[in-house]
């Protein structure tokens, strides 16, 4: 699963280059023919219009261990400026691969900056809140004492995980139609993620699969986030 990630993300960063330079020669050849000079407000400020943007992530339905549906806006308030956030379902998932059934969200707000007017490529503060649970009939720790269980008992209970995180990514986009609307964004980032687990009916401490210490009751780590999304412009909110 993890490969076929990786695959996409450099999929998708040729499909950028390309888009990118059919763009700029498409530019190049229309700033040949007409020059069109940029509107300046009365306090020296470019007026560019306000966009409100919609945004879909495709890598997250192949997520290696939370597959989740990733909706979101993205609000254009300055040149350089923008601000939104994605919230994903988490419908599916391979962290406990014997769960019954997962369900969750995630939340991503974000603070981004773009270095130039293009608004092509950007930098971007990003907030991570995710909640799942996972349904697991196993050994149940019960009537816990000091942190040690008096019994076990199998029986069916959920796995509950919270993480809180923060990212710094970087990404590019490129045109996919000609008025320049839909496009694809790739990009690529690192942060960091604290997670508390725990089971909802007693103790449960999971000493199987290749990393056991990921299950732990707190556990930190760090993260490199990576995919792609398709990006919509809907509308322009002018001053």
């Amino acid at each position: 699963m993890r490969i076929k990630i990786v695959l996409l993300f450099f999929i998708a960063i040729a499909a950028c280059k390309a888009g990118r330079t059919q763009s700029s020669k498409g530019e190049r050849n229309q700033s040949d023919q007409s020059i069109k000079r940029i509107p300046i407000s009365d306090d020296n400020q470019i007026n560019f219009p306000k966009k409100l943007v919609a945004r879909f992530n495709i890598t997250s339905l192949a997520d290696p261990l939370d597959e989740n549906a990733s909706l979101g806006a993205e609000y254009k308030f300055a040149p350089k400026w923008s601000a939104g956030s994605d919230v994903a379902y988490i419908f599916s998932s391979e962290y406990l691969s014997d769960n019954k059934r997962t369900r969750g969200f995630i939340v991503r707000p974000f603070l981004r900056f773009y270095p130039n007017i293009e608004r092509r490529r950007y930098v971007e503060v990003q907030l991570h809140y995710k909640s799942a649970s996972y349904q697991l009939t196993e050994w149940l720790g019960k009537e816990v004492v000091n942190g040690v269980p008096s019994y076990e008992e199998y029986s069916t209970f959920h796995f509950i995980k919270k993480a809180l995180g923060v990212h710094l990514n970087a990404g590019t986009s490129a045109n996919l139609s000609r008025n320049k609307k839909l496009r694809l964004e790739c990009y690529i980032g690192l942060g960091v993620r604290f997670k508390k687990q725990y089971s909802d009916k007693g103790t449960y401490l999971r000493e199987k699969g290749w990393f056991p210490e990921l299950y732990q009751p707190h556990y930190a780590t760090v993260v490199m986030p990576m995919g792609m999304r398709l990006v919509y412009d809907l509308k322009s909110l002018h001053n």
